[in-house]
């Protein structure tokens, strides 16, 4: 049933072909000069030759290429096969007044991690904010690295003064809290 309508297909096309085989080809007409392939007429290329600098004429005045040329500092020279250690040193003061908030009053420090060196952090009381800086001691209390967002509650110190020292902060439970980063 299938094979009738492929049979019929395959006659058509054997009674089309020899009557397509005897029509002319069309014939294009040869190539005028004026039509001619601009790139058979190309000389074969040459590599360009930098010409000698002819001498300066008496009344123009001579032409210098001016090249851009840094030089090195004569002062201090490196050997770059060694490696360099660089250390930024920090200026805290020993302690940072902490107003209006009393001792044993709940309180809470939060902010982000920039590096294991003294960092800074904010006080919210839930009223006003101040900024303290917490000591490289905080890294005793669990293990944070550069970039994470820290959270402390705790209270302030109930033996000091109204004044917050690095370490002087009672957490509960020592520890910081680790906030995921938004």
């Amino acid at each position: 049933m299938h094979l009738k309508p492929l049979l019929i297909l395959g006659a058509a096309i054997l009674i089309a072909a020899p009557a397509l085989a005897q029509q002319p080809a069309p014939v294009t007409p040869p190539a005028t000069p004026s039509q001619a392939d601009p790139r058979a007429a190309q000389p074969p290329s040459q590599p360009i030759v930098p010409q000698p600098s002819q001498p300066a004429q008496p009344g123009q005045p001579q032409q210098t290429e001016k090249k851009d040329e840094k030089k090195a500092p004569s002062g201090t020279q490196q050997n770059n096969q060694r490696g360099t250690t660089r250390s930024m040193a920090f200026e805290v003061p020993p302690l940072v007044p902490i107003s209006e908030i009393p001792r044993g009053k709940a309180v809470t420090i939060q902010g982000v991690v920039l590096s294991p060196q003294a960092t800074t952090f904010v006080l919210n009381d839930g009223n006003s904010s101040q900024v303290i800086v917490i000591g490289p001691t905080w890294r005793d209390l669990t293990k944070v690295k550069a970039g994470d967002r820290v959270r402390a509650i705790g209270q302030m110190d109930p033996y000091g003064t109204p004044v917050f020292r690095a370490g002087s902060l009672l957490l509960e439970n020592n520890r910081i809290v680790v906030v995921p980063g938004s």
